[in-house]
């Protein structure tokens, strides 16, 4: 995309319809928001962000909620402007986005070194998780980025659980984390639909329990923590299952700087 047809020219000027490639209308809801990013956004911006849109929606093979054409420009022009200025947000949600998002956290890589080959400007690395939550709520059809951040957010606080019982911390790129990822997020999508958990065996669960303690005692402040926080029920064969994937992890741990004086 290159710039709008009204690059260089003046108020009232003819455009030549033959030259207009691409039309964005904004629903109803939106037309006064966009009206006011065309008019306080610098236009690099606005052009970087129709360029990572139309290169997701090529990759994602979606289209996206218009809305997407406010809140990401709206949000990279904030990005660009902390970056010029040295100043560094952290997404302590990093990890998680990238997992569970993992087809839009692609496009947020991509994107970022995008913007900073064309604006010459250096970005954290979190901001690729910022644009893939900004993508995949996009990509619904009704978007609500807080119930994208809450499932983030819960995953994140489970890993920090099991850090902090364990005085390590969880090497997030291992395999036995991304069973344990995977698992824990089927877990939070039943419950929030509903629907049954996990059963086991009495006679396994009593040998995890024997076997594993530490991991069942973590595995049992982790549901303990769950049920309080989403108001539901966790039963003891999914305690068990989950002891099973903390044990997993044990051997992967890297000691934790922040913890060796505990």
């Amino acid at each position: 995309m290159g710039p709008g047809i009204a690059f260089g020219k003046k108020k009232k000027d003819p455009v030549d319809p033959s030259k207009i490639e691409k039309m964005f209308i904004p629903s109803f809801e939106n037309a006064e928001q966009f009206k006011e990013i065309l008019t306080t956004t610098p236009l690099d911006i606005i052009d970087l962000s129709e360029q990572i849109i139309s290169y997701a929606e090529g990759e994602l093979k979606t289209p996206f909620h218009d809305y997407i054409h406010v809140s990401l420009t709206d949000h990279l022009a904030h990005a660009v402007r902390l970056a010029r200025e040295e100043l560094v947000v952290h997404n302590r949600l990093a990890e998680e986005i990238r997992l569970l998002y993992t087809a839009e956290y692609q496009i947020g890589e991509w994107s970022v070194a995008h913007i900073e080959k064309k604006l010459a400007v250096s970005l954290p690395k979190e901001e690729a998780a910022n644009i893939a939550l900004h993508l995949y709520n996009a990509r619904q059809q009704h978007p609500n980025m807080a119930t994208a951040l809450q499932t983030a957010t819960l995953l994140n606080e489970l890993r920090e659980q099991i850090e902090a019982f364990f005085g390590q911390t969880i090497e997030t790129t291992s395999m036995t984390y991304y069973r344990f990822f995977t698992h824990m997020k089927l877990v939070l999508a039943r419950i929030e639909q509903g629907q049954t958990l996990h059963d086991m065996d009495d006679v396994i669960l009593s040998a995890v329990q024997t076997r594993y303690t530490d991991a069942f005692r973590c595995a049992e402040n982790m549901a303990a923590w769950l049920e309080q926080e989403l108001q539901t029920t966790v039963p003891i064969s999914e305690v068990g299952y989950m002891a099973l994937h903390v044990e997993r992890i044990r051997p992967d741990f890297e000691r934790s700087k922040s913890y060796e004086n505990l």
